[in-house]
């Protein structure tokens, strides 16, 4: 007999059962796979799965090891936190990774944040791009009643007619909480200030618009144009030549949920700004925990301008990147 975490005794494991926990202990925890993928590989049921985990557990067959002792990414934590006063995150990848690995190692980081943060009757704020898709991708299975998800800014041009790159990454993430997603079905820029004062005025813009006003919760990056992983409004046809020519003139440095701004972070007098479907700063501030996303250390320079002006609570990060943001 062996006593389990929870303190009641129980037999103690054949070597095949064993084998078969730390299996699906590996493919949960050490490669991050859903339940239902564990349940796929070992041919049995997402119960099956879920016993097998809380079994594991309890045998000892998977162990964690609490590091009590600082080590390099929590010094830059607590930079992060003493600078900008933000509740941070570092994800412990070596500087030498490559930019995919930074990303998932942060990936991985914020789908645990999500499951931490969420509750029941919440209103999350999504703005979609490459970070949060690769984000969308590490979620597992986590039902919280009454959620809701709401799309942060417009996603559609004239190159991605037909396609639905943005709503395939919201309803990636209101699967995995089994949420309500609601969609802003307009484009992410409009051709004139007047066409989105219209569109506005809209019944069904106007209960999107509402809905994101009324958010708990917010994840974003932050976009740039020369990242190692470029933003997707740079290079999916959202700007012209002529819109990057002329936010170089009004030397912006990033973007942040299709709002564009400079590097003493404001926004006014950007032509984009004005026919842009983003939140404005004003109105996203309202927004009460904000959670910024980013795994590029070129990025640095939009990462510190967004946390210096104090528009983000949170910040999840890899080790490279937060170096580079405090080494300013």
């Amino acid at each position: 007999m062996i006593v389990g975490q929870s303190g009641r005794t129980s037999r103690a494991l054949r070597p095949v059962e064993r084998a078969r926990l730390a299996d699906a202990a590996e493919l949960y925890w050490v490669q991050g796979k859903k339940v239902e993928e564990v349940g796929a590989e070992l041919g049995v049921s997402r119960s099956t799965v879920s016993r097998m985990l809380a079994r594991a557990r309890a045998t000892g067959v998977i162990q964690f090891t609490v590091h009590r002792e600082e080590g390099p990414t929590d010094q830059l934590r607590h930079e992060l936190e003493q600078r900008y006063g933000v509740s941070a995150t570092v994800a412990p990848v070596e500087h030498s990774e490559t930019a995919r690995e930074r990303m998932l190692a942060v990936a991985v980081q914020t789908a645990s944040w999500l499951d931490a943060f969420v509750r029941p009757g919440v209103i999350l704020a999504v703005a979609w791009g490459s970070t949060v898709e690769n984000i969308s991708l590490q979620l597992r299975p986590h039902p919280v009643p009454d959620m809701q998800i709401v799309q942060l800014h417009g996603s559609g041009n004239v190159a991605t007619l037909g396609t639905n790159y943005a709503g395939l990454i919201l309803d990636r993430i209101g699967n995995a909480f089994d949420a309500q997603v609601h969609y802003f079905p307009v484009p992410a820029f409009f051709d004139s200030a007047s066409t989105r004062a219209a569109m506005w005025r809209e019944k069904s813009i106007q209960q999107v618009l509402a809905l994101r006003a009324g958010a708990d919760l917010l994840l974003t990056s932050v976009g740039t144009p020369d990242g190692e992983l470029p933003g997707h409004l740079y290079d999916s046809g959202y700007l012209t030549a002529a819109d990057m020519a002329q936010m170089e003139r009004e030397h912006v440095v990033g973007n942040l949920g299709g709002i564009f701004f400079r590097t003493d972070s404001s926004t006014d007098r950007i032509d984009v700004n004005a026919r842009s479907t983003g939140l404005p700063f004003n109105e996203l501030r309202r927004i009460r925990r904000r959670l910024l996303v980013a795994a590029d250390p070129a990025k640095s320079p939009a990462i510190r301008t967004v946390l210096g002006a104090g528009l983000m609570t949170d910040v999840v990060v890899d080790a490279a990147t937060a170096q580079a943001v405090v080494e300013a």
